[in-house]
């Protein structure tokens, strides 16, 4: 293995590729009591239309990724796996978001062969049937039911509705009603078999044991099995209009009081991901400087009740869909609006002094998410996805300048907007 020792971070990581392509990295963490292994693949929500280095076009249906996450734990040799997980005292999960799916375990064992083979096994191997897939779709539209129910969850899908034409990012990551049912087991074996490779997936191991022990564990593991060859991918670029497709969405829900976001359609431009990275960290900074408490008008906005408890911002800077939207509580929409507008085309040079703070913050709770095993790879194995590493993280939030954050924020385009209401029925 290769060893990686940062002394400003005084951190140690060791990386091995297997003969069969899968990265492995164990994140050394001596005085740890529990063990972390997460299992990845760079396939998420959004990679629903990928083309071949041949030219072959492949579409799956809106949820086909969480689906297939489902049905993993599902029939391995006849064993329930969250069952024997749960029998080796360890805690199994997984999860889907839009560019990653993620089988994990954490255990305080010293012997991980067990349930490192289990976590190896039942992701590397895809056993359905066609009842098992009918079964499942009832599962995953009542669970797509429920979160639709949550007044939180509803406002920010019906967000990216209103947002969003045909980019994959207006799809709830779960899929709708009717992509589920359309899934059937040819596309999920299908898709499994493009893009479940483990030429494509990093492993990543937060331990304290000896890594190359570690090591020999998974080397050994994989050498039993043979796998096909891998088939290179990438995703079909969607043909997004500029405008949003809806200005203005309201939606009544039985609830207490009402929710909205006010929200920009950003036009994506050709970056790098470090430099997308460092744009979004430029504009995150700018919204922090203006709609925190740092900015002497906020204590003023919530005695007025312009903006409560729930009250917040998100900004996307992605490879091919950008936006900065802001959500609140709120019964009176144009004083929400007008606040928003006032304050993005205020003057911002007066606040950028508190920058100094921010940064500190911000490199604080970087430095932090190494004392976090789940954050900390959880964090690793985003950024290698991306090409990436803590390191470019905390050298972008260290270079910020005031220039830097001002000129992004002057970039900000804010004509394609949208807002939707989750309003008291």
């Amino acid at each position: 293995m290769k060893k990686f020792y940062n002394e400003i971070l005084n951190e140690t990581s060791y990386t091995e590729t297997l003969d069969n392509g899968l990265s492995l990295v164990v994140l050394h963490k001596e005085k740890n009591v529990n063990t972390s292994a997460y299992l990845a693949f760079p396939y998420g929500s959004l990679n629903i239309n990928q083309v071949s280095d041949n030219g072959e076009v492949t579409s799956f249906n809106p949820g086909l990724a969480h689906f297939l996450e489902h049905k993993l734990f599902e029939n391995h040799n006849g064993m329930d796996v969250m069952e024997r997980f749960s029998e080796l005292s360890c805690n199994v999960n997984a999860f889907t978001s839009y560019n990653e799916t993620v089988y994990y375990f954490n255990t305080a064992r010293q012997d991980i062969q067990e349930p490192l083979d289990l976590l190896l096994d039942f992701v590397q191997e895809l056993n359905i049937t066609e009842a098992s897939v009918e079964k499942e779709k009832k599962i995953i539209i009542e669970e797509l039911h429920m979160y639709h129910q949550m007044p939180e969850s509803r406002l920010m899908y019906e967000t990216f509705q209103a947002l969003y034409h045909s980019h994959p990012v207006k799809f709830d990551i779960g899929g709708s009603d009717e992509s589920v049912m359309a899934i059937t087991r040819e596309e999920l074996e299908q898709c499994y078999r493009l893009n479940y490779h483990p030429s494509k997936s990093i492993l990543v191991i937060v331990t304290s044991l000896d890594p190359e022990s570690v090591c020999a564990l998974v080397k050994a593991n994989q050498a039993k099995k043979q796998f096909s060859l891998p088939i290179k991918l990438s995703d079909v670029k969607a043909d997004e209009p500029d405008d949003v497709v809806s200005t203005e969405k309201i939606v009544p829900m039985d609830i207490q009081s009402s929710k909205m976001t006010y929200a920009f359609k950003l036009k994506p431009q050709a970056l790098t991901e470090l430099q997308s990275a460092t744009l979004e960290w430029q504009l995150k900074m700018g919204m922090e400087l203006l709609f925190t408490s740092l900015n002497p008008d906020y204590e003023n906005w919530i005695r007025s009740g312009l903006i409560h408890d729930y009250f917040g911002y998100d900004i996307e800077i992605n490879t091919d869909y950008w936006y900065a939207m802001f959500y609140g509580e709120t019964e009176d929409k144009e004083a929400f609006v007008s606040l928003i507008d006032r304050v993005l085309s205020s003057d911002i040079k007066p606040l950028l002094p508190y920058l100094k703070q921010l940064k500190r913050r911000y490199l604080s709770y970087t430095y932090r998410l190494m004392d976090d095993q789940d954050d900390y790879a959880i964090h690793y194995l985003r950024n290698a996805f991306f090409k990436l590493s803590i390191e470019d993280t905390i050298r972008i939030i260290d270079e910020l300048s005031e220039e830097s954050v001002l000129k992004a924020m002057e970039t900000l385009k804010t004509d394609k907007r949208s807002v939707v209401i989750i309003q008291k029925a």
